[in-house]
C-alpha cells in the first residue's frame, strides 16, 4: 500500500487554490436571452419619414371657411344704364313715390313687374273698338290711333344687367303686347302708382 507523500501535501505552496469566481455578468449570460437590438434607421430614412409625415395633410381637419374660400367665386352680372322715356305724368308720379317710399327708380320698376300682372299690361296695350257701331257698318271701327313710345318725355335710367334688358325687349314686352321698352316701363309705373296709363300704338 503506497502511502502519500504527507511531506508534499503540507509543504508550503503545496495547498490547494481557489478557483476564482466569475463575474456575475458572465454567470447570468447562460440564464439570459440575449437582448435584440431594434436595427436603428439611417439618417436618410429618419429625413424621409419626417417628410412624409409632414407632408401628409389627410389628418389634418379642414375648416368650412377655408374650403368656401378654395371655391372659385362666380363674377357677378354687370349692371348698366339703360334708359326710358316716361309721359310727363307718370314721370311726376314716380319723382313723388321715390321719395315716399325710399326707393330708386329701378327698384320701384322691379316691384312694379312683381305687382302688376299680364293680363293688366295686355288690357292696356290691347287695340279696342268702340261699342254701338251703325247698323250695316261691317266690322268694327278701330280706337283712336295710339302714339307710338319712345319718342318724346323725360328720360330716366334704370340699372339693369345685358340679360335683364333682353328679357324685357325680346321677351316680356312681346307677350303683353308693349311696343318698346318705353312702352313698358311707363305702363308699369302707371298702374303701380294708380295714374292714367298712357296711350301707345
Amino acid at each position: 500500500m503506497a502511502r502519500k507523500n504527507l511531506g508534499a501535501m503540507f509543504a508550503p505552496g503545496a495547498e490547494e487554490q481557489p478557483k476564482p469566481e466569475e463575474p456575475v455578468a458572465d454567470q447570468l449570460k447562460g440564464l439570459l436571452a440575449p437582448k435584440k437590438r431594434s436595427p436603428q434607421p439611417a439618417a436618410a430614412d429618419r429625413a424621409q419619414a419626417v417628410s412624409d409625415t409632414a407632408s401628409d395633410d389627410s389628418s389634418v381637419p379642414v375648416t368650412r371657411s377655408e374650403l368656401q374660400s378654395s371655391r372659385p367665386v362666380a363674377p357677378k352680372a354687370k349692371q348698366d344704364h339703360h334708359s326710358a322715356y316716361l309721359p310727363p305724368h307718370v314721370y311726376k308720379a314716380l319723382q313723388k313715390e321715390s321719395k315716399n317710399r325710399g326707393l330708386g327708380y329701378t327698384d320701384l320698376f322691379m316691384l312694379g313687374l312683381s305687382e302688376v300682372s299680364k293680363e293688366q299690361l295686355k288690357a292696356c296695350f290691347s287695340v279696342s273698338s268702340p261699342a254701338g257701331l251703325p247698323e250695316g257698318m261691317p266690322g268694327g271701327i278701330p280706337a283712336r290711333k295710339r302714339r307710338a313710345g319712345g319718342g318724346g318725355g323725360t328720360q330716366i335710367q334704370l340699372r339693369m344687367t345685358d340679360e335683364q334688358v333682353m328679357w324685357l325687349d325680346s321677351t316680356y314686352a312681346p307677350e303683353v303686347g308693349a311696343p318698346n321698352r318705353s312702352a313698358l316701363v311707363s305702363t308699369v309705373y302707371a298702374l303701380l302708382f294708380k295714374v292714367e296709363t298712357p296711350h301707345y300704338s
